[in-house]
């Protein structure tokens, strides 16, 4: 990464923190475009190019969680069963969660509050899902039979995940998110060969 793209990133990251700061302290409607863009002393167009809307600074968090999940899922062994890939990419993911709590759980509730964000929350949801589908379709060995599990099992995992976060925003944060992870996951019994 060169010097231009190392200081965009972290143009990006200010904005992402002096945002969300302001939207924890004073909530997200009341925060504007100039408001996040003075508290890192740069121009509202600046702000405007890194993110089109006030939502996206919301939705771009939970494309960072994503990612993680992505990636981890991509990094873990092609013959390991679904299951074991999905809940260690879910756990990793809601690691991230936990070590920057103050954060998500402000954008949790962000999206709680709005019909549109978490509209598009559930989009990019349904997004991740199928390409989870596709990398789990693609590993050596899969059989036909497979084909309901890398359906259906990533949306098992990503109700778990929901219902996890939900109960942690729910308590302030206040109780371990992985715990209630596995907690959901103790629930839940998959298949050994799939």
């Amino acid at each position: 990464m060169g010097l231009r793209e190392r200081k965009k990133d972290k143009t990006r990251l200010q904005l992402l923190e002096a945002a969300l700061e302001l939207i924890g302290r004073q909530g997200f409607e009341v925060t504007t475009i100039s408001q996040i863009a003075a508290a890192v002393d740069v121009s509202s167009r600046t702000v405007l190019r890194y993110f089109p809307t006030k939502e996206d600074v919301i939705v771009n968090w939970v494309e960072d969680g994503m990612a993680i999940f992505l990636s981890t899922l991509e990094e873990r062994p092609t013959d390991e069963p679904a299951h074991l890939g999905l809940l260690a990419s879910a756990r990793e993911m809601l690691r991230s969660y936990e070590a920057r709590s103050e954060f998500y759980l402000t954008i949790e509730r962000v999206i709680a509050s709005s019909s549109a964000i978490s509209a598009r929350k559930q989009e990019m949801s349904a997004e991740l899902g199928a390409q989870i589908t596709a990398i789990l379709a693609n590993r050596p060995n899969t059989s036909t039979a497979d084909t309901l599990t890398h359906h259906l099992y990533p949306m098992v995992v990503f109700s778990m995940v929901r219902v996890a976060i939900q109960t942690w925003v729910a308590h302030d944060g206040k109780c371990s998110l992985l715990e209630l992870f596995d907690n959901a996951a103790a629930l839940i019994e998959f298949s050994a060969t799939a």
